[in-house]
């Protein structure tokens, strides 16, 4: 293996990108981009939910459970009282309110008599999970509500206090989780995207010719190909992890040589693959939007980014195993919340250097020298 050569091919990548001005552009801003959509955008914090009240009673008693709700300031926003149910309807049509809550007459008289009293939840049901969230609030606060009252009527204190503690992400922060986890979607995307395009540009050139009949092996020019994109891709890992820092402020709790290393090696694996891809894809278009489906998709839906795996069927756990971002993002979150050391870490590195192993193999084998 002749190092000048892969120096050269290195050398001649970063010459052609200087050159693309407009292309080199788009190289170092789609990450950041990506970086800033997701992060802030992919959110699933039910939070601040607005809500409104219609009090029949007028009561001490529903006066204050008005207030335990609209005191609940991270999880509800109190708009105000309204006159009846139809407004409610109105108002959640306009998107001013997610729920309301309408308490009945007599609902103190009653209460105070020994009778039970219902109290009906008007709730927004457009996004299932949103409305399933608010319903859980209100029913922890009027629970609370209900153990509060009857410790004071029977003056027995209660014999089991809940007292929660989180760990890992002790404020339950779901944009910590997104943040982090859009860094795992973006190194598998970016650095395959741009590795399928560099032998695509080639192919749609005619270039690939003099590579066919040139002296350079096969792994000298599948090495230079992806030094290249792995510098590149790495100055992007940089930049989106200092925003993950300070941008979006998520603590990291790890290994940093550590967290570094594991970076680069799925950085030469998402180059691989999309150098795998490319051996297929004969036209830029193509490479980019293969790239973009065979990357993202799976990336998003069986790496842990949104839902545990653990919560997944058979055939997803599978899907989940076979896709390299799973273990990078079991690694990130790691080194992100959990400091869990490097021991526990290692089969999934392990996983990474396979995965490396075999596509940069198949590169080798699929990757024609010359035509026939």
């Amino acid at each position: 293996m002749n190092l000048r050569k892969i120096k050269t091919i290195v050398v001649k990548e970063f010459k052609e990108m200087i050159k693309d001005r407009i292309g080199a552009i788009v190289i170092f801003v789609v990450p950041v981009t990506m970086m800033l959509i997701f992060g802030y955008g992919m959110r699933l914090d039910v939070d601040k939910i607005p809500f409104v009240v219609v009090d029949y009673d007028h009561s001490n008693l529903s006066r204050e459970l008005i207030y335990k709700l609209s005191a609940t300031k991270e999880y509800f926003h109190f708009v105000g009282e309204v006159d009846s149910e139809k407004d409610i309807d109105k108002l959640i049509l306009d998107n001013k309110a997610r729920f309301g809550l309408v308490i009945p007459p007599d609902f103190e008289k009653d209460i105070k008599s020994g009778k039970n009293k219902k109290v009906l939840i008007i709730v927004d049901g457009t996004f299932p999970y949103r409305g399933e969230m608010a319903k859980s609030y209100v029913t922890a606060v009027i629970n609370q509500m209900n153990l509060d009252r009857l410790a004071k009527v029977t003056n027995v204190s209660l014999p089991v206090r809940l007292k929660t503690r989180y760990w890992f992400n002790e404020n339950l922060k779901q944009e910590y989780l997104m943040a982090s986890g859009t860094m795992a979607v973006i190194l598998f995307m970016s650095p395959a995207v741009m590795a399928s395009l560099l032998i695509a540009k080639e192919k749609e050139r005619g270039s690939i010719y003099n590579i066919y009949t040139s002296s350079i092996t096969k792994v000298e020019f599948l090495l230079g190909k992806q030094i290249y994109t792995v510098i590149v891709s790495f100055i992007n890992f940089l930049v989106i992890f200092l925003m993950t820092l300070f941008v979006f402020k998520v603590p990291f709790k790890g290994n940093l040589l550590f967290f570094l290393l594991a970076s680069v090696l799925f950085i030469f694996v998402s180059t691989s693959f999309g150098l795998l891809l490319s051996t297929f894809l004969n036209t830029q278009v193509s490479a980019f939007v293969g790239s973009i489906i065979l990357t993202i998709v799976p990336s998003i839906l069986y790496s842990g980014y949104m839902t545990p795996i653990s919560a997944m069927n058979k055939n997803g756990l599978l899907m989940a195993h076979i896709i390299p971002t799973y273990y990078y993002m079991k690694i990130l979150k790691s080194c992100f919340f959990k400091d869990a050391g490097i021991l526990p870490l290692i089969p999934h590195v392990t996983a990474l250097i396979g995965f490396y192993a075999l596509f940069f193999a198949l590169n080798v084998r699929l990757f024609r020298k010359r035509e026939r």
